[in-house]
């Protein structure tokens, strides 16, 4: 909480200073409705235009905490920003963010409470509650983003008031095949969990676009997320023969440290290829047994890219650097967000999805993105990183050749 008063003080601070006369930021961080709410507000509601709510019922104390988190500080951001600047419209923007701790009676209420507040716009859960949200959102006819949640099919599963903002799995699958392949790997082996989309279908997309290039999948196995043990799936591999040239697996945290740590343990080098689920500061606490995975994610700094000039901003804001590049995808969903305002030059809901179908050429600080109106999925290059020298690295950013279908 201290981190998020730091946050919006000091991009205010910073950017009214910067911007004379401009509309002081508005930004609401409120637990469930179980709890006393905090409220920051710069100014006085009375001083200013009817602001434009936001809302993000996310999950910010469990398990998809590692992503829903980073949402909201890069969204917390960029309303500051937008604020110093004017607003939208001249109309401040107001940002409410709500702990569902991915329980859905919880999120489900929280989110009617956003819609129920006015809510212009929704921002998606990453946690299991997604769908069941996402239904509230669309039979009220507001657009919501599926977040930070990647699976290429929970759109359609949502309903047409979904939209996806950022890469979808079945592209960063495919870019990790293709990097694969383009490194002399033959073989494959793959690791899933069928308990949600994310992990159980990123396999699958991988291996259509392994086998595409000329590649063979050995065989797969199946792990429990967060089960906090995968010496069972450590042996199997061990027991492969031939080996396979490399693994891949969609883990995430905190699953993926534990996994590459038994795995080495195990005395099993061969390389692991993963996705943007396993990019974080916190994997590096692992040392070693993490070093040489490649993974895939949303963007990266690099020399004197979108993506560095936004950690130096945010670090000039915070005092710290963003803990994973997921803090950029709140950020540009709110300047998405704006763009689609000011194209529909109105914040009527039905006139915003309008203007979200046809969005082209947005420019964010993670890439360049357009939306398909057909999938309302975005089409956007995918970043792969390496860890290499107890850091992440750069490695490559673009779309693959081959992208398999989504079922």
């Amino acid at each position: 909480m201290k981190r998020l008063y730091a946050l919006i003080t000091a991009v205010t601070l910073v950017l009214t200073a910067c911007s004379a006369g401009a509309t002081p930021a508005t930004t609401t961080t409120e637990a469930p409705s179980a709890e006393p709410s905090v409220t920051t507000t710069a100014a006085d509601k009375t001083a200013v235009p009817e602001p434009i709510l936001i809302g993000f019922a996310g999950d910010f104390s469990d398990i998809y905490s590692f992503y829903d988190s980073p949402v909201r500080e890069g969204a917390e951001l960029a309303v500051a920003e937008i604020n110093a600047a004017g607003g939208v419209l001249g109309r401040p923007l107001e940002f409410v963010a709500r702990d569902g701790r991915n329980n859905q009676d919880e999120t489900m209420r929280a989110t009617q409470e956003l819609i129920d507040q006015g809510a212009a716009y929704l921002i998606g859960t990453s946690g299991d509650p997604f769908l069941a949200q996402a239904s509230l959102a669309c039979a009220a006819g507001i657009p919501i983003s599926t977040g930070d949640g990647t699976a290429p099919t929970l759109v359609g599963d949502a309903g047409p008031c979904a939209f996806q903002t950022i890469m979808s799995d079945n592209l960063q699958g495919a870019v990790d095949a293709e990097y694969a392949w383009s490194q002399g790997y033959k073989t494959a082996y793959m690791l899933r969990s069928t308990e949600i989309p994310y992990t159980n279908d990123l396999p699958t997309y991988f291996a259509a676009a392994f086998e595409h290039a000329g590649g063979k999948i050995l065989g797969e196995d199946v792990y429990r997320i967060d089960a906090g043990d995968y010496n069972v799936q450590v042996t199997a591999i061990a027991a492969l023969d031939p080996a396979p040239d490399v693994i891949f697996t969609p883990m995430f945290i905190p699953d993926t440290p534990v996994f590459l740590r038994q795995l080495r343990a195990a005395g099993i080098e061969i390389p692991v290829l993963s996705t943007d689920g396993a990019v974080d500061a916190s994997i590096l606490e692992a040392g070693d047994a993490v070093e040489g995975l490649v993974a895939t994610t949303h963007a990266w700094p690099a020399d004197d890219n979108a993506m560095a000039k936004f950690y130096a901003k945010y670090k000039e804001a915070t005092g710290a650097d963003p803990e994973s590049p997921v803090v950029a995808i709140g950020y540009d969903e709110i300047y998405i967000v704006k763009q689609i305002i000011e194209d529909a030059g109105s914040t009527d809901p039905a006139a915003m999805i309008t203007a979200l179908l046809n969005l082209k050429g947005f420019q964010g600080v993670t890439g360049s993105l357009s939306m398909d109106p057909t999938t309302r999925r975005v089409d956007k290059e995918v970043t792969l990183v390496e860890i290499s020298g107890g850091e992440i690295r750069f490695l490559d950013q673009f779309m693959p050749g081959f992208i398999p279908q989504v079922g």
